[in-house]
């Protein structure tokens, strides 16, 4: 065994506030597809709703501290609640203005 000189080298000192554990990278994949789908809401109404379910699931996780995201999930509810108001304001007024025009004739 051969040793060291000096002793080898010190423990380096972490940046940071002291006495504090390292950052966790907390997985948030389900919050990044909840806002996916519901973003996917702007071509077609089914990806909303799974968009919805999914924010809704991440949200609790997030709130439980199983998973990151809370902030993305919350945003993927908010957006997909939103489609589903945007097209129910959206599909009357475009029947009604093509049944004006006499498009169902």
């Amino acid at each position: 065994m051969t040793q060291q000189p000096f002793g080898g080298f010190p423990p380096q000192q972490q940046y940071g506030f002291p006495n504090q554990p390292p950052a966790q990278s907390k997985d948030s994949g389900l919050a990044v597809a909840a806002l996916i789908f519901s973003l996917f809401g702007l071509i077609g109404l089914v990806s909303v709703i799974p968009g919805i379910v999914l924010g809704h699931v991440a949200f609790a996780k997030a709130r439980r501290g199983e998973a990151g995201g809370k902030g993305m999930a919350l945003a993927a509810f908010i957006v997909g609640y939103l489609m589903i108001i945007l097209y129910a304001i959206a599909i009357p007024v475009v029947l009604s203005i093509a049944a004006k025009h006499g498009a169902f004739r």
